[in-house]
């Protein structure tokens, strides 16, 4: 099933790809073309077939949009994030421009990608997934596309396009993202990129789709997308750890959106982006492995989708939960404290076993040792935590020095085994009468769909944590029921959503 509503009516407008997805084109200058990859080909086939989502996808779906309203209403208290926005030459007029959220901006949908998607990630609050990542980044991407064609399409006299379409590429995106991380690991340390790789493809290839391109356009904007340079990891760690955390996923949903205008405006294709040899996406980053898909494609990564309800990587997160638990058993009593001891699994102890100095927020939120210590220390972790102020805490780097983070074997296993997925923490205290506090171990985060029933409640919190400080407790009010009534929210258009959050008080 192709694309639903206004799609469907411009499958005819695709210009002819130079280069067929199959050997079957019978055209005499084509007959020897290569094929596309096959992965290419699933994920084209994918993505032009993905449909309106159900019941609980949809309410998954209407979940994370909520999260990200609220995580990028905070984010424009920051100047550094505000200074990013709006358009690249001040006073610049765009027609059927996209406004950017909470600002007087009105900009072309590659820079609307950028500035929307960088308001949502800008926190590092912004939800994840099991295979890391945060798929709300290509949100950006999907909300600048969807509502610049609506724009276009209202001024032609046609219907613009609804929040179920929004809906239905969220599906696309986040599948496309999270399955290509699950199985490939691009991030992993054996290859080094970025795991912004997939934000750049999928919102690639969502943007085709929403644009109103099929499977064949799809495939071209996906080759290029794998052929793009791709960013490298190094700027999650320090001495490199800084504000591009931030902007990263913003600049590849843009390029994201980029490529797919040149795919729509007749761009050809690379059919072997991926295989071929000496200087293929394979050959070059994967040492010659193969890129691999090993599930089928539906709704897996968003139906399983893990919402960060404490501000830090996601690896830390279940030892935050623990180390609250064990403030309320210390009592005031820090001084007391010998040892604190974090137990954990691999992938924590390559991400997030940082000691030694941590000279900015963007290297704070991604040490274990930092926010344990801040938990331990405030019974809270929050955005303000990571300020240079708020790390001026003595007390925070004396709890580190006494900090050892171990790996548990089976919090490895368990962590990578796709049937089981935790992402388990657990954290105990010696004090210097060599006592021990009680082992506290915490296997999956307050996000992880496991404990959907509890997390929607402090979802609902965070949302108004996040946004009090701009909007009114009524305006507040209606808009998180109105974001969370999933049912009506899909049968509103597009420009109509974009306007109410651009002007709202």
């Amino acid at each position: 099933m192709g694309p639903t509503g206004p799609h469907a009516e411009r499958q005819d407008r695709v210009s002819p790809r130079t280069t067929p997805m199959s050997n079957s084109d019978s055209r005499p200058d084509q007959a020897q073309s290569p094929a596309y990859d096959e992965v290419l080909i699933r994920l084209a086939q994918y993505a032009a077939s993905v449909r309106r989502p159900q019941q609980a996808t949809l309410r998954t779906a209407a979940l994370c949009l909520t999260d990200a309203v609220g995580c990028a209403t905070a984010a424009l208290d920051d100047p550094e994030c505000a200074r990013r926005l709006g358009p690249w030459i001040p006073g610049t007029r765009v027609t059927d421009g996209v406004p950017v959220w909470g600002t007087d901006h009105v900009v072309d949908p590659v820079k609307a990608a950028h500035d929307l998607s960088v308001m949502i990630r800008w926190l590092d609050f912004s939800d994840t997934t099991f295979a890391g990542g945060h798929p709300s980044d290509n949100l950006g991407a999907i909300l600048a596309v969807s509502d610049h064609v609506s724009r276009q399409r209202l001024r032609s006299g046609h219907a613009p396009l609804l929040m179920a379409d929004v809906y239905a590429a969220m599906v696309g995106a986040y599948e496309i993202q999270g399955q290509l991380a699950a199985d490939n690991r691009f991030d992993h340390p054996s290859i080094g990129l970025d795991h912004v790789v997939g934000v750049k493809v999928a919102s690639a290839v969502m943007a085709v789709r929403l644009l109103g391109g099929d499977a064949e356009t799809i495939a071209v904007a996906l080759s290029h997308a794998f052929l793009d340079g791709h960013s490298l990891n190094a700027y999650r760690h320090t001495p490199n750890a800084g504000p591009r955390k931030g902007w990263a996923g913003g600049d590849a949903a843009s390029r994201g959106v980029w490529l797919a205008l040149q795919a729509m405006h007749g761009e050809p294709g690379c059919p072997t982006a991926l295989s071929a040899r000496t200087w293929g996406f394979e050959a070059v980053h994967l040492d010659g492995a193969r890129v691999t898909l090993t599930r089928v494609l539906d709704s897996f990564v968003l139906d399983n989708t893990i919402f960060k309800l404490h501000p830090c990587q996601r690896n830390a997160s279940t030892a935050v939960e623990s180390a609250l638990r064990l403030h309320r058993w210390l009592d005031g009593g820090v001084s007391s404290i010998k040892r604190v001891s974090i137990f954990t699994h691999d992938e924590a102890m390559r991400r997030i076993d940082k000691p030694g100095l941590l000279p900015n927020r963007a290297a704070r939120d991604h040490s274990i040792q930092y926010v344990v210590a801040v938990a331990l220390l405030r019974g809270r972790l929050t955005a303000d935590d990571y300020s240079d102020a708020s790390a001026g805490d003595p007390r925070i780097d004396w709890l580190r020095e006494r900090t050892t983070v171990v790996e548990n074997a089976r919090y490895t296993r368990d962590h990578h085994d796709v049937a089981v997925r935790s992402c388990a923490n657990a954290v105990q205290i010696e004090l210097q009468d060599g006592s021990l506090s009680p082992l506290e171990e915490t296997l999956f985060p307050a996000g992880d769909p496991s404990r959907r029933a509890d997390a929607i409640p402090m979802l609902k919190d965070k949302f108004h944590a996040l946004t009090r400080h701009r909007w009114p407790e009524a305006f507040r009010n209606n808009l998180l029921a109105q974001l969370l009534d999933a049912d009506a929210m899909q049968r509103m258009p597009v420009p109509d959503f974009m306007t109410m959050l651009r002007t709202s008080p």
